[in-house]
């Protein structure tokens, strides 16, 4: 009995498409790590902070996860900034792949990655981030990666105000308004306050600079989870009908000795296409009845020209007139909060005002 043409065309189809399969073929996914053959999806990615280094920079881990968490990619990146991955191709490769992670430290299987490329970018979204290595094993491992990522802090102490936060060209004109304090015993930040009256004593850019605004009240919240340091933010913006411009910040460093205090945190954003980022800074005492001699420094770090900001290094400087920022239990009245930590709302960037 003879076959037809279109029925051998057919049966040879299917069989490379089961031998195809078999060897492990077929589409990736978007966002993939791939070790060997074995292939796994990237649902979320996380830089972590482990720290300073003794150069001044900070000891960053890039971790891509797959859904269930157990199933990672991570490389040790140093970095001059702790919350940004710098923009660059990797050769000197310290990394590894980790398979059946659990929460006690076990795992069931790991390989570490020793050789090959990790190149870093920037996308409008987040990173792009491309891997070609080989692990202990022989192993080819690749990846594709491209969106935000989380920031995680294992370590929220700072030695000294770092220069990506307040730049060598700008310090001396901001400190002459503005307190940094240094050291490695800063006071435990935990607390609810609010800057009232709070006012603006400084504005770089304006025609008259050392003009006195007034500002509604700006409170404040620090929270600690486990070694992490959480910044809570809330202004009021329309009074008439209740309105409130409210923000997180989660990983804020500090330095500082004894009850005296530098903090901050960077924000990135995109407003009107642009990236931007910009820095808060705060410094004062921390006492008893609330944060005395209470300052805020607002230094806007990059602007890529948009037109619609001021220029880049342009900062302005607040305090709480009388002195004291005080204590005040407002985070547990507060309602639901919008977060907005990541930088991506144009909000962020006008609340650089205030």
């Amino acid at each position: 009995m003879k076959l037809r043409t279109s029925n051998l065309l057919a049966i040879s189809a299917m069989i490379l498409v089961v031998l195809f399969v078999s060897c492990g073929g077929g589409k990736l996914p978007k966002h993939y790590f791939k070790v060997g053959d074995k292939v796994y999806e990237i649902n979320s990615g996380t830089i972590i902070n482990n720290g300073e280094n003794e150069d001044g920079g900070f000891n960053l881990s890039l971790r891509l996860y797959t859904e269930s968490g157990a199933d990672f990619i991570n490389f040790n990146i140093l970095s001059p900034q702790a919350e940004k991955l710098p923009l660059r191709t990797f050769t000197d490769i310290e990394g590894s792949w980790v398979e059946g992670y659990t929460s006690s430290g076990s795992y069931t299987n790991m390989g570490n990655i020793n050789s090959g490329s990790l190149i870093i970018d920037r996308s409008g979204d987040g990173y792009i981030i491309e891997i070609e290595c080989t692990d202990q094993y022989s192993n080819k491992v690749e990846g594709y990666y491209k969106g935000s990522l989380n920031i995680k802090d294992e370590n929220n102490l700072v030695h000294v105000l770092p220069e990506y936060v307040l730049p060598e060209e700008i310090y001396d004109a901001v400190t002459e308004y503005f307190p940094v304090y240094s050291g490695v015993t800063p006071p435990d930040m935990s607390g609810e306050y609010v800057s009232s009256p709070h006012i603006l004593i400084y504005e770089s850019w304006s025609d008259n600079p050392d003009s006195v605004q007034y500002f509604n009240d700006r409170y404040m919240g620090f929270v600690y989870d486990s070694k992490q340091m959480n910044f809570y933010g809330k202004q009021l913006i329309d009074e008439q009908n209740d309105v409130y411009d409210e923000v997180i910040s989660y990983g804020v460093k500090i330095t500082g000795e004894n009850d005296y205090f530098t903090c901050y945190y960077v924000v990135d954003g995109y407003p009107g296409g642009y990236y931007a980022q910009q820095s808060f800074i705060f410094s004062g005492k921390k006492t008893d009845a609330g944060l005395e001699d209470f300052h805020t420094a607002v230094v806007l770090l990059e602007t890529s020209g948009n037109p619609d900001l001021q220029p880049k290094n342009s900062f302005r400087v607040l305090k709480d007139e009388d002195g004291l920022a005080e204590e005040n239990n407002w985070l547990s009245k507060r309602g639901t909060v919008k977060d907005k930590s990541l930088g991506k709302d144009e909000e962020l960037f006008k609340m650089w005002m205030k």
